[in-house]
């Protein structure tokens, strides 16, 4: 008998998110749920124009009544409970049913732990985590979401099993840059409310993990340390991922700027815990160097890339675990490009940059080091090597830009032929064209000059820092001064930057 599967989301605000995940449940599920908690954008619209069946629920300041609130609307025999920022990879929406199916005949079978993969799409979509979280499971009266804050799945009557299902993987873009500072600031204040009223010791450690996630996304060390040695000292399991806390410590240390003696300490501590987990040597390269000992980096690097080997053979194996060292192997192999530059080991410079690339092909200082290393080559050979990883219409913009002052002139003029924008300047340039590159580039500059200027009138003072003096004429900064005091208030600076890095100077 074919099982009903029913998806189900609560929703406030997700208009951006809702046609991508909208798109995913009509291909996998029978039946749509859309809870809204107080949408103010398009959300409900779009979801009814998918044929969503659409509630309301006030929000109360608990996820979990919410999530609730929304499993009692759902009839199906399995529930899909992703939230708005994620969806099933293609792979996984083509073999869900099959996957649901087979794992339904086993009743001792309630809900399926999937691999989630988290994409910042603010860094071209970059893979920088994965970790195990429930997102399926069968619709029983007995499954239930239970916290205010990063609830938790729980089955009140015990007796049945949660397994990994390798095949179900989910894209998760909601901890991009550009959102996660904005989201821990929403949930931080609900997460202390939810301590201060817990009532038991079991309550309250369930919410020290997220505490110290909320405080690393905010950058406040000390916070992180605190919570982060709480878990530790309680025993803390995280499902896949028991050297996490340790992972999280040595990172915001590095990244707060601690003393690196404190930190390769931290790291000795937590390698005579976990002395097989690769995410640590790859820490200790960063301190080493930044300590300038590349042999030692260099070293550590390729201790890292070793320890991946059986924890990428387990995976493929299908045994559920979390991979936080994935995010580290485009710059892994980048820094032992870096290293193999440094030695004079070309060869094993521009296997390094490669390797890195077809990681994450946007990763401009190893396009760089590649195109440097292997300069002496002819332009079409590079191309032609670079044409197994890039797409020429698509990946134009991003080839000029990384390779714009590198010298890669032939490599520059083929990718820049079908650009439009004012990067095709660069590409003119490279082509001797200095006349037409002039032209675009002009243009680029007058947007901008237009942009300084209407945002110099929106400022209380006008900043000094030069930068707009160039561009803007001398008639308009006389002007502005006399109606306006000149001042290097840290505001205006402020706003100054943000419109830069709005229009592309500041990269």
């Amino acid at each position: 008998m074919k099982i009903k599967i029913s998806a189900c989301v609560i929703t406030k605000n997700e208009a951006k998110n809702m046609p991508r995940w909208l798109k995913c449940m009509r291909t996998v599920a029978d039946e749509i749920v859309v809870v809204d908690t107080g949408s103010t954008d398009n959300t409900v619209v779009l979801a009814q124009s998918a044929g969503a069946k659409i509630a309301h629920f006030k929000w109360i300041d608990d996820f979990a009544a919410a999530k609730n609130y929304a499993i009692e609307q759902a009839t199906g025999d399995w529930i899909l409970f992703l939230d708005a920022d994620e969806t099933f990879t293609k792979k996984a929406q083509d073999v869900l049913r099959q996957e649901l199916e087979r794992f339904d005949r086993d009743k001792s079978v309630a809900c399926l732990l999937c691999r989630l993969l988290d994409i910042d799409e603010d860094d071209d979509n970059r893979l920088f985590n994965t970790s195990l979280l429930p997102r399926v499971f069968r619709r029983s009266p007995y499954i239930r979401f239970a916290g205010a804050i990063h609830e938790q799945l729980e089955n009140s009557q015990g007796n049945k099993k949660m397994v990994f299902a390798d095949k179900l993987e989910i894209l998760h873009t909601g901890y991009s840059s550009s959102i996660i500072r904005a989201k821990t600031q929403r949930n931080l204040p609900i997460l202390i409310s939810e301590l201060e009223k817990s009532k038991t010791q079991k309550a309250k450690n369930r919410l020290y993990p997220y505490l110290m996630d909320a405080y690393n996304t905010l950058g406040d060390v000390d916070k992180v340390l605190y919570y982060a040695q709480k878990c530790i000292d309680i025993n803390y399991h995280m499902v896949g991922a028991p050297s996490h806390f340790y992972e999280v410590m040595t990172m915001a240390m590095y990244n707060a700027g601690r003393p690196l003696s404190e930190v390769l300490a931290k790291l000795d501590e937590a390698e005579e815990k976990y002395p097989e987990e690769p995410f640590f040597p790859f820490v200790r390269s960063l301190v080493l160097e930044k300590q300038e000992d590349y042999l030692g980096a260099e070293k550590e690097t390729l201790r890292g890339l070793e320890l991946r080997k059986p924890v990428e053979e387990k995976m493929s194996q299908g045994i559920g675990m979390s991979d936080t060292s994935r995010g580290f192997l485009n710059y892994a192999y980048e820094r032992l490009g870096n290293i193999y530059s440094l030695k004079g080991d070309r060869k094993n410079a521009a296997d390094y940059y490669l390797m890195a690339l077809k990681h994450h092909k946007y990763q401009a200082d190893s396009l760089r080091g590649l195109c440097r290393i292997l300069a002496g080559i002819d332009d079409v050979d590079l191309i032609e090597l670079l044409n197994s990883i890039y797409d020429r219409e698509l990946d134009g913009k991003f080839i000029v830009n990384a390779l714009k002052g590198a010298g890669n002139y032939g490599v520059m003029a083929y990718y820049g032929r079908g650009i439009k924008t004012f990067e095709a300047g660069y590409a003119y340039m490279a082509q001797g064209r200095f006349d037409s590159g002039a032209v675009k580039l002009g243009q680029r500059y007058k947007e901008i000059s237009q942009l300084g200027v209407l945002s110099a009138n929106n400022m209380s003072a006008y900043p000094q820092d030069g930068y707009l003096n160039v561009l803007v004429s001398t008639n308009f900064l006389e002007r502005f001064g006399k109606y306006k005091q000149y001042s290097k208030e840290d505001e205006a600076i402020r706003r100054l930057k943000e419109y830069r890095v709005r229009t592309g100077l500041d990269l």
